[in-house]
């Protein structure tokens, strides 16, 4: 009967250790860890970016602390350095690294990143759904395909997964520098075959639309100054506004042609992508993924920090004068390789806002010393960079002679009669 008795005890715990086993396996699978949490490379990149970051956390300090004393006309956002994250939530190494959007993006906002690039595209060997992506100069996709699946859906999209970890991360009451602005910065590589205003392709950019809705209730829309910001109504304000006009708010900046939202009434807004991006990218040099050429006013740049670079001395006068009034991002023409630091300097001295990091690359240790973002994710440009708004001219007084009365006029005076 003993003998019984234990077995029955060891059956109990064998089934209580299954469903046990099942639920934290479930659990993996949810946050991107199914199948590597054991990998020594997994566990090497998690330490390196744990030990790296961490520590940095407890230094920062928000825009408001970097503003000093800036002149209040020259606070608007163009005006300021942005430190950016590309490939958050991707924990590497860049070949067959690992996906892990907790530990990621953690790291990032530890570092004190306030701008996440987002690289989006497709797999031919799936339906046309939109996922992040890391590839190489060759277009080969790095991500090791144990810590996120390959073919993505609604239930399991790795862009969702991150944007809800980017959002609870960055706005979390432990961060310093939650009340600063946030951008996401869509990076589409491929759009599918078909018209731009085709149901193929706006489905396609409807998913991504609705990847963001952890952040639903930041997203800019009429809050700062009374304008009105969604489907990039007002590019050019936005950008010359107060930075911290957008406490608190997300940005959305996207290299993509959505303009066909605004010809369907299919699409309600959190699930329309037009709707919810605020500034459109373009480029004027280098194309990178679906960026269209820019034409009329520009004020989003997306394009290679190497463009940069090669432009004449006697031109980069003009080049300071456009990036006063253009919000420009800059990525390395081989995805797979960071910006130096030498040639971060150069293009930051000619007003480029943003050189994105890539966090497990210890090339990009530069961004985060003392002269660049050790403290803040946004840093003010020299004065010699930055857009100055235009002084508010008060109304002289008016004119005695001019003076209508509201309206109410007086006629002259007539003689009286038999005078």
């Amino acid at each position: 009967m003993q003998l019984l008795n234990a077995f029955g005890i060891i059956v109990i715990m064998a089934i209580i250790a299954l469903f046990f086993y099942i639920y934290l396996v479930m659990s993996l699978q949810q946050d991107g860890f199914a199948n590597i949490s054991d990998d020594p490379i997994f566990q090497t990149q998690m330490k390196m970016l744990q030990d790296t970051y961490a520590p940095h956390a407890s230094g920062k300090r928000p825009v408001t602390d970097a503003i000093g004393t800036m002149p209040e006309y020259d606070q608007c956002f163009v005006n300021f350095y942005a430190l950016a994250c590309r490939y958050p939530g991707y924990i590497g190494p860049m070949v067959n690294g690992h996906f892990s959007p907790d530990i990621g993006v953690q790291a990032a906002v530890h570092a004190g990143c306030r701008v996440f690039v987002l690289d989006i595209d497709y797999l031919d060997s799936c339906s046309y759904y939109p996922r992040l992506v890391v590839r190489d100069a060759q277009g080969k996709l790095q991500m090791n395909p144990d810590s996120s699946p390959l073919c993505q859906s609604p239930d399991q999209s790795n862009l969702k997964q991150l944007c809800s970890k980017i959002n609870f991360h960055a706005f979390a009451d432990s961060t310093a520098q939650k009340t600063d602005p946030l951008v996401i910065v869509l990076f589409f590589h491929r759009v599918p075959p078909g018209a731009y205003n085709s149901k193929t392709v706006l489905d396609y950019y409807s998913a991504v639309a609705e990847a963001l809705a952890p952040f639903k209730n930041r997203i800019l829309t009429n809050e700062a100054n009374g304008g009105a910001y969604y489907r990039q109504k007002q590019e050019g304000q936005m950008l010359i506004n107060g930075i911290t006009d957008y406490s608190g708010k997300v940005l959305v900046f996207s290299n993509a042609n959505t303009i066909g939202f605004r010809e369907s009434t299919l699409y309600e807004p959190m699930k329309d992508l037009d709707y919810m991006t605020h500034l459109r990218l373009a480029y004027t040099q280098t194309q990178l993924g679906v960026t269209e050429n820019g034409t009329g006013s520009i004020y989003g740049v997306l394009q290679t920090a190497e463009d940069f670079t090669v432009i004449p001395s006697n031109q980069t006068a003009d080049i300071v004068q456009q990036t006063k009034q253009r919000w420009t991002i800059c990525l390395p023409r081989d995805p797979s390789q960071s910006v130096s630091a030498e040639v971060y300097k150069k293009i930051s001295n000619m007003g480029v806002n943003c050189v994105p990091a890539v966090l497990f690359d210890p090339a990009s240790s530069y961004l985060f010393t003392d002269s660049t973002f050790k403290k803040h994710g946004f840093v003010p440009k020299p004065a010699e960079l930055r857009y100055t708004k235009p002084p508010s001219i008060a109304g002289g007084k008016a004119n005695p002679k001019m003076d209508a009365n509201g309206g109410m006029l007086t006629g002259p005076t007539l003689p009286a009669a038999g005078k």
